[in-house]
């Protein structure tokens, strides 16, 4: 048989195309943890399709065999594609006791918070939806004298805390409600704090039942990265497959909202106490309008599939330390004080305690 009959399109191959490369991508980043999404991982589909025709031309003249690889092939991506259809489905609101009762965070170990749709760090957006290009989460880092290993996070509420990615399709700490179905990833509302660890008992097997204020791990990002991060982020909202792939990014979770619009005027009160001025938990939110007059600017060469990953244009420990939104608010920090924030901008790094005396005396 020559080469262009082998290679000739039909059902079958494409199935088992499709099959290759979802296993080999699954495998890939599960063993990879990549931070991007690349455009030249399509290459992989055409060995993928050599493969599957070879497969198809061994298997053609045995019809029993034919049949059982249909059902292999085709079983798999039914389901997916029936999974990647009710996922789509959610409340528009979260379950009433999706209410944050305690705070996740000891505020004493925190420097500062991004408020949402901030242009920080890169780009976290609702999945399929018309927000603009920013960061859909709270970045919080931790102060530098405090081993992250140290950093406790706990539960905001009677619930589930479930252990890490595949059983949550995300990174790091995931909790729900006892209201939730905790076996189930999709169609419900959840807390997930990236770059965590949950302590070793909540792992196997990953669904614990906890109460609010419960410790469930700590500020710890050594097992992923094999350094200690600076932090962690917090987001709200729902799981849904397929993840939207958008400047390299991918992107698992729609409705995402701000945190702070599902916390008890108590737990609010304590960022109230800890950040002068604040007033309002809009304070923390940056508006989708405003954010649509100010676009986010990427760093000078993205966004691209080659950024790693293309990450937003922060102007850090320059003259422009604060963008014009402000969007950081720092613990101690009144929530209007530019100056005060750029004196403690300065000290966000274990180093500058070492060699900056300013520093060492905060």
């Amino acid at each position: 048989m020559n080469t262009k009959e082998l290679l000739k399109l039909n059902l079958d191959k494409i199935g088992i195309t499709v099959l290759l490369f979802l296993l080999t991508s699954f495998f890939f980043v599960l063993f990879t943890s990549p931070e991007t999404v690349k455009s030249i991982w399509l290459l992989v589909l055409i060995p993928s399709y050599v493969v599957s025709s070879l497969l198809y031309q061994s298997l053609i003249k045995h019809s029993l065999l034919l049949k059982v690889l249909r059902w292999i092939v085709f079983t798999p991506l039914a389901l997916l594609v029936l999974l990647s259809f009710v996922s789509q489905f959610a409340p528009d609101k979260p379950p009433k006791d999706f209410l944050i009762t305690h705070n996740f965070v000891d505020l004493s170990d925190i420097l500062r918070l991004s408020k949402y749709r901030a242009c920080a760090g890169h780009q976290t957006v609702d999945q399929w939806s018309d927000e603009p290009v920013s960061n859909m989460q709270h970045y919080i880092t931790t102060d530098p004298r405090i081993d992250t290993g140290q950093v406790r996070i706990y539960a905001p509420f009677d619930g589930y805390v479930l252990g890490d990615a595949p059983n949550t399709m995300a990174d790091g700490i995931t909790m729900i409600p006892k209201s939730g179905i905790p076996w189930w990833p999709f169609n419900q509302w959840r807390i997930n704090l990236p770059h965590t660890h949950v302590l070793p008992e909540f792992q196997n097997p990953p669904i614990h039942e906890v109460k609010a204020g419960d410790i469930v791990g700590y500020a710890n990002s050594l097992g992923r990265y094999g350094q200690r991060g600076v932090g962690t982020q917090v987001r709200v909202g729902v799981i849904a497959i397929p993840p939207m792939f958008k400047n390299g990014n991918g992107e698992p979770f729609k409705k995402l909202d701000s945190v702070f619009n599902y916390m008890t005027d108590e737990v609010f009160a304590e960022y109230q106490e800890a950040i002068p001025g604040l007033q309002s938990r809009e304070d923390m939110i940056i508006s989708k309008e405003y954010r649509l007059v100010h676009p986010c600017k990427f760093e000078e060469g993205g966004p691209s599939f080659f950024d790693n990953p293309p990450y937003f244009e922060m102007r850090r420990m320059s003259i422009e330390l604060i963008p014009i939104e402000e969007q950081d608010v720092y613990i101690g920090v009144g929530i209007n004080d530019t100056e005060g924030k750029r004196e403690k901008g300065m000290c966000d790094d274990p180093e500058d305690f070492v060699n900056n005396i300013e520093c060492s005396n905060q």
